[in-house]
């Protein structure tokens, strides 16, 4: 009931609100994006966590570096045994170049999160890992924040759900996780004070500590040391996985679906007061502004199908006047239960498109002497934590690493000026640098060529204006969204 009653507050006064409630100033979460003070190539040293990675005998999995000038990396995975030494591999990156490293190639054992360090930058490193079955990627984290908010959580009947923590440090961490959910804020039996040995992680079913809910989300803060999280969704057809994040007033999805994926935004309010949120979509013919708002209450996690509001594809920026989480996840149709009333216009919408739907249909079937095309359909699940910042500078590592995979770059340009952008592909390519002007209020999606070697190809993105970069990965065993890393 509240949330309805905060829908038509919304609707009345939603705009006002967030003209004239100036937003608070807060740093914004340094997730996936080089330190502040790396604008260019100066030199400085990053190391960058990865918590979701597994190689055995069914899956493979790569870390994808990508640098703008000469780099020495290294890439660690501690051992399981904390009495054995940790599996390395170092390497020779020249920039601006990309690479990916074959987890299964420094050692297969199943779960093997890491630690990529460069002693030059800008760098950047994100994940894939994917078998006949799955398909999913994350970016690496940078900075390592005491508190943590995973934002997305479902333990519904169809759904397993795994919160990993990785603890990539010498010293041991003790951490608490509480979760939020419809019912408030509480901690998560067994996971108070817990320890995370050094150079160790912990992987729970959190499927069976909390079961049959349609929306979690968790904390995790640290009482000493510092630890990775991430959660893995499993559903019966996919994975999808997503480092924990801070708390920002913005929020950028340059993705969000792909043809068969409806896409749904999960926000989560951790504060003590409400969030007067509003969605800005991005659609191909521009711009709508304030598409929906909402009042979020602290402590009631909320979710909303995005194609009630448009039709995909579409990018989508979220504006709070308070810290919020916010996290974009996508699958077919019916995946994920609603929790929010649809809107009488989107049924109207819905009619609307079933009869265009039909008719497009008879004319097909009465064409005679034409091959009809069958439009390419995933089926999969993706989720993917937003952009806190734009840039004018992105780096794009991991094209092309998963073998037989669709590969595009996602640019939003959420300004009201047309952006003038270039993207330069690192490592192995078949493509040359290509410069294109993106209008204000719009998406691009650009395609990546089929490359004649796998796992060697990034890209730079260099605009005139700051924009927001993701990356789509899909193959017929599921799909991937994974932000791009910020660089200046």
């Amino acid at each position: 009931m509240r949330r309805v009653i905060a829908v038509v507050i919304v609707a009345v006064a939603g705009a006002l609100a967030l003209t004239q409630s100036a937003p608070i100033e807060v740093r914004p979460p340094d997730f996936g994006a080089p330190p502040p003070d790396v604008g260019g190539a100066t030199g400085d040293a990053s190391a960058w966590y990865c918590p979701w990675v597994a190689s055995g005998a069914l899956r493979d999995s790569a870390f994808n570096l990508v640098s703008v000038i000469d780099v020495n990396a290294t890439v660690t995975l501690p051992n399981p045994n904390p009495t054995e030494e940790a599996d390395i591999a170092e390497l020779r990156l020249r920039g601006p170049g990309a690479r990916s490293v074959y987890s299964g190639d420094i050692v297969r054992r199943g779960a093997s999160p890491g630690v990529v360090e460069f002693d030059d930058g800008p760098a950047a490193a994100t994940t894939a890992m994917w078998s006949e079955e799955i398909l999913t990627g994350d970016r690496c984290v940078v900075s390592v924040p005491k508190e943590w908010h995973l934002i997305g959580g479902i333990t519904a009947e169809g759904f397993t759900l795994e919160l990993q923590l990785f603890n990539p440090f010498a010293e041991s961490a003790k951490v608490t996780v509480e979760a939020i959910t419809e019912f408030g804020r509480s901690p998560l039996a067994g996971f108070e004070s817990i320890d995370v040995p050094g150079r160790s992680w912990l992987t729970e079913d959190l499927s069976r500590v909390i079961p049959f809910l349609d929306m979690v989300t968790f904390t995790v803060t640290s009482e000493s040391g510092i630890v990775i999280p991430t959660l893995v969704l499993n559903s019966e057809t996919d994975e999808a996985s997503w480092p924990g994040t801070g708390q920002s007033t913005i929020w950028d999805f340059p993705v969000t679906s792909l043809p068969g994926l409806e896409p749904t935004l999960v926000i989560s309010n951790a504060g003590s007061v409400g969030a007067t949120v509003a969605i800005d979509i991005f659609t191909p013919d521009g711009a709508i502004p304030d598409a929906d708002g909402r009042i979020v209450s602290p402590l009631e996690p909320l979710r909303i199908h995005l194609a009630d509001l448009a039709t995909p594809p579409f990018a989508v920026r979220v504006r709070s006047n308070a810290p919020i989480g916010a996290v974009i996840q996508a699958a077919p149709e019916g995946t994920f239960p609603r929790t929010d009333a649809v809107p009488p216009e989107a049924t109207d919408d819905e009619a609307t498109d079933d009869e265009d739907a039909s008719t497009d249909e008879e004319t097909t079937d009465t064409t005679e002497g034409e091959e009809v095309e069958e439009p390419v359909v995933y089926d999969g699940l993706a989720a993917m934590s937003g952009n806190a910042e734009v840039h004018e500078r992105w780096l794009v590592p991991g094209l092309g690493v998963v073998p037989g995979a669709d590969t595009s770059i996602w640019i939003l340009n959420p300004s009201g000026d047309p952006a003038t952008v270039t993207v330069s592909p690192l490592g192995v390519s078949t493509t040359r640098s290509e410069k294109i002007v993106i209008p204000g209020g719009r998406f691009l999606e650009i395609p990546v060529p089929a490359l004649s070697e796998t796992g060697n190809s990034g890209m730079l993105v260099d605009a005139s204006l700051p924009v927001s970069v993701a990356v789509s990965i899909a193959a017929p065993q599921g799909v991937a969204f994974i932000g791009g890393v910020g660089a200046g």
